[in-house]
């Protein structure tokens, strides 16, 4: 990335703004955030076309889109947790949801912990436009083949292995272009999961594993030296429009338009690899 002004210029600001907006806008629609950040930094300058982005960019970015999820669903938060604290000593409370969800979740975790340890640094090297565009289009293709809707809708239906496949999704979703939340989704509504559940589970997979990646990269955000002024408006901006986007992708899911967003994946993708080809 490009040496940003000193902190605290507009421009600074201007551009953790606009990282914000499109790590919000992207994170929970089915098109990939961290895909999105690297075409964003070509697209406005702030990344030459073949230059990696930040890691420490993507961090900062996912700190607003991980408090809007937690404000967004924290019901199912509570719900899970208080659930899996009851459960530990009452065979009464692992019947109920919020045991089987936290479950779910635990499980679902740990093929993307060790997909992410063991290959974060191999999918690094992807982390910019012409690699990240191939993987747009490979999102688009998964995006068009998903089902519209499920008929499991309660976490007590779901099973181990659904768990696992969600997990395996999220964490192949560590290449950057691999829309996290539209191959979790995706894959659980193959699994004949309804798609209001499929998501939920799926965006609390995404605090988990987000939580991880922010504890083990806060080395890497001080050592970018970004400024506290661009982190808050990341976060901001990140958080404002990840609510908004939250909002409007279960009403697409409740409507079956899902693969929808495969066209405009197809078209960004073919637009960034011709500006590759031109500049």
């Amino acid at each position: 990335m490009r040496a940003a002004p000193d902190e605290g210029t507009p421009v600074a600001d201007l551009q953790a703004v606009i990282l914000g907006v499109v790590q919000g806008l992207t994170e929970f629609l089915p098109i990939s955030s961290s895909g999105h950040l690297v075409l964003a930094a070509t697209w406005f300058g702030f990344a030459e076309h073949g230059e990696s982005l930040e890691l420490a960019i993507d961090i900062a970015t996912n700190t607003g889109t991980f408090l809007a999820v937690l404000v967004a669903l924290r019901a199912d938060v509570w719900r899970a947790a208080s659930g899996f604290l009851r459960g530990l000593v009452s065979a009464d409370a692992r019947r109920e949801d919020g045991w089987h969800l936290a479950l779910l979740v635990l499980l679902g975790s740990v093929p993307t912990a060790l997909i992410g340890l063991t290959l974060r640094e191999v999918f690094e090297v992807l982390n910019a436009a012409t690699p990240v565009s191939v993987a747009l289009i490979a999102t688009g293709a998964i995006l068009w083949t998903a089902p519209a809707k499920g008929a499991r809708s309660r976490p007590r239906d779901l099973r181990p292995r659904d768990a696992l496949v969600a997990g395996l999704a999220q964490g192949l979703a560590v290449i950057p272009g691999i829309s996290r939340s539209g191959s979790t989704i995706v894959a659980l509504l193959w699994r004949d999961v309804d798609a209001a559940l499929a998501a939920r589970l799926s965006f609390l997979l995404y605090l988990v594993a987000s939580l991880g990646v922010a504890v083990l990269g806060v080395g890497e955000v001080r050592d970018a030296q970004l400024g506290w002024s661009a982190i808050a408006w990341m976060t901001l901006a990140s958080f404002v429009t990840g609510w908004a986007a939250l909002a409007w992708l279960f009403r697409l899911l409740r409507s079956g338009r899902f693969r929808w967003f495969a066209p405009y994946l197809w078209a960004v993708a073919g637009l960034t690899l011709l500006r590759g080809i031109v500049a």
